[in-house]
């Protein structure tokens, strides 16, 4: 009877030891399929990793290259800039506009009275100086002894518009101390230095001329004052004859000699 009770136990004991051995098996199991899962969640995230960081290499490749684009481009602006304001862009530009002119001469006057007498609807100076102006390319010379700046502010805006073509302004006044303090003239200087020109004095100075690009001119009686365009009886011829503008270009170039220093 002893001998039975022993195997029972035996028999019980082997029981809870299957029992257990399956529950581990059991858990092994359910561990092995979750360390599986999580391998193949970690390899999902690494491939999802991979393809970010394929993405973020394309994005840093594409804004190195718009950089260099960038780069590129305002060393083309900056070559631009040089290019117009050489003599080799400047002869081409007067070429063409020698072209144009030659191809217009037919139908077009070779020059025109202007004048600041509203009632016999003459052509007005200022009208035809903005005309000009907008039109501008290359170089701008203004050659007026008295220069008020509320005038001047009247043709700021085709001005400016010149300077970013990257055009040349010159600028004659009569060079004297007491045509400011007497109010003949207002300092312009900061204003022409804005738009990158060259103000230049000559003292003995009385003509006044406004011309365009080396082919056209207004040749007048009228300063850049209100008296020279709006008050006084004013007058002038506009031309773009060619032999005349080659004399007018030489009469700027002896100014130019006998500016001040």
């Amino acid at each position: 009877m002893e001998g039975y009770w022993i195997w029972l136990a035996f028999l019980a004991l082997a029981v809870i030891s299957l029992s257990i051995i399956q529950l581990e098996a059991g858990r092994n199991k359910r561990l092995l399929a979750g360390y599986r899962q999580m391998q193949m969640d970690v390899e999902q995230l690494r491939g999802r990793l991979r393809e970010k960081e394929m993405k973020l290499d394309q994005l840093q490749r594409e804004c190195a290259h718009l950089l260099k684009l960038k780069s590129r481009n305002l060393d083309l602006e900056e070559e631009l800039k040089k290019t117009k304001r050489s003599a080799e862009y400047n002869s081409s530009e007067r070429l063409q506009y020698l072209e144009s002119y030659l191809a217009r001469q037919e139908q077009n006057p070779s020059a025109i009275f202007l004048g600041t007498f509203p009632p016999l609807r003459l052509h007005s100076i200022e009208d035809r100086l903005c005309r000009m102006l907008e039109a501008a390319r290359f170089e701008v010379v203004v050659v007026s002894p008295w220069i008020k700046r509320q005038t001047w502010n009247r043709i700021a805006a085709p001005l400016q518009k010149f300077f970013r073509r990257g055009g040349r302004l010159v600028v004659f006044m009569r060079g004297r101390e007491s045509d400011y303090s007497s109010g003949m003239s207002d300092d312009i200087q900061d204003e022409v230095r804005r738009l990158g020109g060259e103000l230049l004095f000559v003292r003995p100075l009385h003509a006044k001329i406004y011309m365009i690009d080396r082919k056209e001119a207004i040749v007048t009686s009228a300063n850049l004052s209100q008296g020279g365009i709006d008050d006084n009886y004013e007058a002038g011829v506009w031309l773009n004859d060619p032999q005349v503008i080659h004399d007018i270009c030489s009469y700027v170039d002896d100014l130019y000699r006998c500016r001040q220093s």
